[in-house]
Parts: C-alpha cells; sequence; structure tokens
C-alpha cells in the first residue's frame, strides 16, 4: 500500500489536472486503441453475463466502454471523478455522471458492473468492492482489470515494474489477495486469467516517458531504428494485467 495517501480532494484534483493537460488527456485522444479495448473487454464480460439489468462502469474515463455497450443493446452508463471527462462523455450523449460509487442510491441494482484499471487507484478498496457488492443485481457480475503482482513482468523487473506509479496506484494485489479481499466484504472470485490491452509503441513509450524514464530510455533507441508503420501498429500486448470476475457469495 501506498504511505501516506492522499486526499479525496488532492486525488480530484490530480485527476482533474491530468485530463485537462497530461496523460489522460493522451489517454482519451488515443481513440483507436481505447475503443479496442472497450471491445476486447466487452467480449470478455459478456461471457461472464448471466443475467439483465442496468450496466454500470465505474471510472468510465469518457465513456469508451459505456458506448460499446450501449452498441450490443445494454443499458449502460458510467460514473467518473473528472469533470472534463464528464463533459465529453455528455457531448457525445452517453449517460455519465461526476460522482462515486458510494453516491449512488442503493435502489439501483445493476446486473453488470465494471471498473478497469481502477481498484489500485481508490483509497479504500474494501470500502470500494463492499459498495459495488450493495448494488449487484442477483446474479449480477462485476468484472475488474488490475496490475498483478504475480506476473512474470513484477517478478522481473522488481521496483521498475512500470505499474509502480505513486501518484496514483496506491494499493496492489495478485489473484490471493484479490480473493481474499473480495472474500471479507462477502463477494467470491469466480475467474481470474491474464488480459491484454491493444497498444501500439509509441503510445507506449509516452508512458514510459512519464513514469520510467529508465526504460523510456532504453526502448526510445530501439524504437528509434523501427519504422513508423511499426511504431504506430496497434496490437495486443499482455503487461501484467489480470481480469477478476466476481460475484455475490452464496449464503
Amino acid at each position: 500500500m501506498q504511505s501516506p495517501l492522499p486526499t479525496p480532494e488532492e486525488l480530484s484534483h490530480y485527476y482533474e489536472a491530468e485530463f485537462q493537460d497530461g496523460m489522460y488527456r493522451d489517454f482519451t485522444e488515443a481513440e483507436e486503441m481505447k475503443r479496442l479495448t472497450a471491445q476486447d473487454r466487452l467480449q470478455r464480460v459478456l461471457q461472464w453475463q448471466q443475467v439483465e439489468g442496468p450496466w454500470l462502469d465505474i471510472g468510465c474515463a469518457n465513456g469508451v466502454f459505456v458506448e460499446a455497450a450501449l452498441a450490443v443493446g445494454k443499458s449502460a452508463s458510467g460514473i467518473e471523478r473528472s469533470a472534463t471527462a464528464v463533459q465529453q462523455a455528455v457531448q457525445k450523449g452517453l449517460s455519465v455522471a461526476q460522482s462515486q460509487i458510494e453516491d449512488l442510491p442503493l435502489a439501483t441494482k445493476y446486473g453488470c458492473i465494471t471498473a478497469f484499471d481502477v481498484i489500485e487507484h481508490v483509497l479504500k478498496p474494501d470500502a470500494f468492492l463492499k459498495e459495488i457488492a450493495i448494488r449487484m443485481a442477483p446474479g449480477g457480475v462485476c468484472v475488474l482489470t488490475l496490475p498483478n503482482l504475480d506476473s512474470v513482468f513484477a517478478r522481473v523487473m522488481g521496483r521498475s515494474w512500470w505499474f509502480y506509479i505513486p501518484e496514483e496506484h496506491f494499493h496492489y494485489f495478485c489473484p490471493r489477495t484479490i480473493r481474499l479481499l473480495a472474500s471479507n466484504v462477502g463477494l467470491e472470485v469466480v475467474h481470474v486469467s491474464p488480459v491484454s490491452k491493444p497498444l501500439t509503441l509509441d503510445y507506449g513509450l509516452t508512458q514510459f516517458e512519464v513514469f520510467n524514464p529508465l526504460i523510456f530510455k532504453c526502448l526510445n533507441t530501439v524504437c528509434k531504428f523501427l519504422p513508423a508503420r511499426v511504431r504506430c501498429r496497434v496490437m495486443p500486448f499482455a503487461i501484467g494485467e489480470m481480469l477478476v470476475v466476481l460475484r455475490v457469495r452464496s449464503q
């Protein structure tokens, strides 16, 4: 766990600045990669969905996954911390609100809740999962993606692992610890698997330049010798993340 943790106000200010003129602005501008990632995540979620009901995407940025879910007939909405990202989603006609999971009414029960690359960012992951659990419809599913401490990349790279980002990644998990955390709040993990992400080499370099200058320097030297068509090609990369599927534990 990262220590000390920022306050919720500091966290909101950080993400707003990043969406306005930082890494998350680059994130939302990488439209093709984000669309492909959303399509990949959607197909994985559909494999596990068993009951109908509204969908909620937590930390939805500018709503790319919400848009993908709507396209296949799901009643999807999203919540996001950044006002800038919410405005972009609303301008596309999406049901996205600047809110946190604990602010949503308990009366609405969701057939599917997704939180991609989110739980490592929250201040209290146990409370976060509990808030999710009490809003899930009977038979509903929650799908997370998050960095995996047991991945080959984490083990080999050690302290240089690219997911060690002290400004925003506060908690780290492996399959065993996410199972334990889920169990403590009445959820059970029914599936864990590695998950890839569509990326280009050039986009990956922009992330390393911010968070891991040493890796950036090494990779940038190599990439200079690659043709542009290779550097800009979107390909699936396994970068040390896992996909986790949860359901409310049977009594």
